[in-house]
């Protein structure tokens, strides 16, 4: 009980930190929150210690007083969910095909000179890595290289906090040869239409990529779960091909 009323307190601090506080705004101490909730102090003070945890909140001389989201921290708590099951695989992949694919406007207005010359050479150590790990990490570098040509800070937040379980995720296709040579030239493609500044090619380029990446990785989970057929990647090609046949 005493945990439950800790959480519904913590939650609508929360949302009130969310919806009408600004960095360095004070909370109302704990008394007169204890007198709003019809709690005890220490019930007030378990909950503040999670906002705390958050990094929503940080206690002064003055009381607790809030903080400006510190984004790595939140995100932070999604990385205990990934594992190797099926469904995570296909989430994580199907995480990147709409962020990036959807960012595309984003990228070839705001990309830089240098920010290309990194992507392109993230691409050629892709093809000189030695070994899984290190071809999935400039895959990874690849990938991060168009975030940042997004410009935009959330998305990068998120790629920097997921940065390890992605790289775990991406080495599953560098094992095979004919995988890596095909999503180099796939993002040989992308590269291209970055540098035309093309909007409509890179979203179409970034979409075949990943959906070449969807197919390997349902061939994988296939063979690995010992499943009579590959499982849909991307649901929503798979039905509108059904319909048209």
């Amino acid at each position: 009980m005493a945990r439950s009323t800790v959480e519904d307190i913590r939650d609508t601090l929360r949302r009130e930190i969310a919806d009408g506080l600004r960095p360095g705004d004070l909370l109302p101490n704990e008394r007169e929150l204890a007198e709003r909730f019809d709690v005890s102090r220490n019930t007030i003070r378990e909950a503040t210690i999670h906002l705390e945890a958050l990094s929503l909140i940080e206690r002064t001389k003055r009381g607790a007083r809030v903080r400006k989201p510190d984004f790595g921290v939140m995100f932070q708590e999604l990385t205990q969910f990934f594992d190797t099951s099926a469904r995570s695989f296909t989430d994580v992949l199907n995480f990147r095909r709409i962020n990036e694919t959807g960012a595309a406007p984003l990228m070839v207005c705001h990309a830089t000179d240098s920010q290309i010359a990194a992507i392109r050479a993230a691409n050629d150590r892709i093809g000189t890595a030695l070994t899984a790990a290190e071809a999935a990490q400039a895959d990874y570098d690849f990938h991060y290289g168009l975030v940042l040509a997004a410009n935009n800070e959330v998305l990068k937040r998120m790629y920097d906090v997921l940065a390890t379980p992605l790289r775990y995720y991406l080495e599953v296709g560098k094992t095979q040869k004919q995988d890596t040579d095909k999503s180099m030239a796939d993002h040989d493609r992308i590269i291209a239409a970055l540098v035309a500044r093309d909007d409509s090619a890179l979203s179409a380029a970034l979409s075949g990529h990943f959906q070449h990446s969807g197919e390997v990785l349902a061939s994988w989970l296939a063979s690995r779960d010992c499943r009579p057929e590959p499982i849909s990647i991307w649901p929503v090609q798979a039905r509108i091909s059904t319909t048209r046949q």
